[in-house]
């Protein structure tokens, strides 16, 4: 830890140099800025780093935009190469990174096939946010943006290899983040027969019904299946990429959902709450032939009302869940001895 601490130091020097060069260090007050520019700024703020811009911060880069000396590239360059957003990076997951680059570029969440391609990108290249910052800095969509602004766009950012670099970019498809206890599970399962039921219970105790996943939603499931999981994955892969493909694919159905099942919900309509997420997850579960039981209890610090689903793999339960809208959670195959406080009756 000490020598990451280090290295985190002198990139942190290095960053700064950097974008001294790249931005400039003096402010010139001689124009106001615009209220385009006001809100561009605002949206950093918000968007990459999840906050209420700071009065002085704010101020700055308002003024160094209205003066012209720095452009909308070079003050999302800022932003998101700073020691805020590498700590808001490492602690979260890929599909989290992902949207914020989307939201903060292109103001709008990301597409399925966008998502992907960025995910494989940061898959196959070195996990970091550098990979992200130019593809996104320099599309024509960032471009209109700006301009829509009053912002002067710029040109290319030459930006340092391997900034925000974290194995959490990992975590979906690197079988090494589970234990051998759940990797050996999923290798030796063999039984491949359909559930046709699930049951249903209290995290404080005792089953109160069953979830039937019927021939249709096997039939969703299937085809899902068909357009998306690739020759020789293993069970695990599947699962993950389902779990990961719901966080990011599904909204929250704030006005109701649309659905005749859990499956048609999320698969079909991409519309839920935690209930249809979780079932649509359970449901592909079943489909491959894994027992598995939906829980209904509360979770994180605001004891919210949840429902996700669990397991038995040795003895031991694990929590598998897609996330909500409240807690932005996605864990698969968790140990529920460790989460006992967040998840609750």
């Amino acid at each position: 830890m000490k020598g990451k601490n280090i290295i985190r130091t002198v990139s942190a020097m290095l960053l700064t140099l950097i974008l001294a060069v790249n931005i400039g260090t003096v402010v010139r007050a001689d124009v106001e800025p615009s209220e385009g520019i006001r809100r561009f700024v605002s949206s950093l703020y918000s968007e990459c780093l999840g906050r209420e811009p700071d009065p002085t911060g704010y101020n700055e880069w308002c003024s160094k935009l209205a003066n012209g000396q720095i452009t909308g590239k070079q003050a999302a360059y800022g932003f998101f190469f700073s020691n805020e957003f590498l700590n808001i990076c490492l602690n979260s997951y890929p599909d989290e990174t992902i949207d914020r680059f989307y939201r903060v570029f292109l103001d709008r969440p990301s597409d399925m096939e966008g998502f992907y391609y960025w995910y494989d990108r940061l898959y196959q290249v070195d996990g970091s946010i550098s990979v992200l910052f130019n593809g996104f800095a320099d599309s024509e969509e960032f471009r209109n943006k700006c301009l829509s602004f009053g912002v002067n766009p710029g040109d290319h950012i030459s930006v340092p290899e391997g900034f925000g670099k974290t194995e959490a970019y990992f975590r979906m498809y690197w079988e090494d983040a589970f234990g051998p206890e759940i990797t050996s599970f999923f290798e030796n399962h063999t039984d491949r027969n359909p559930r046709s039921v699930y049951p249903m219970g209290e995290k404080s105790g005792g089953q109160t019904g069953t979830v039937t996943v019927s021939s249709s939603d096997y039939a969703i499931c299937q085809q899902f299946a068909d357009q998306h999981f690739q020759p020789g994955w293993t069970d695990l892969q599947k699962l993950e990429y389902t779990a990961l493909w719901i966080r990011v694919n599904v909204h929250y159905g704030y006005n109701g959902v649309v659905g005749s099942s859990y499956t048609d919900a999320i698969f079909n309509h991409r519309n839920g709450q935690c209930i249809q997420y979780n079932g649509a997850m359970l449901a592909m579960m079943s489909y491959l032939g894994y027992d598995v039981r939906m829980v209904h209890g509360h979770i994180g610090y605001r004891h919210n009302n949840h429902y996700w689903g669990e397991m038995d793999v040795n003895g031991v339960t694990y929590i598998i869940d897609t996330g909500c809208i409240e807690d932005n959670n996605l864990h698969f195959m968790i140990s529920a001895a460790e989460w006992a406080d967040y998840y609750t009756p």
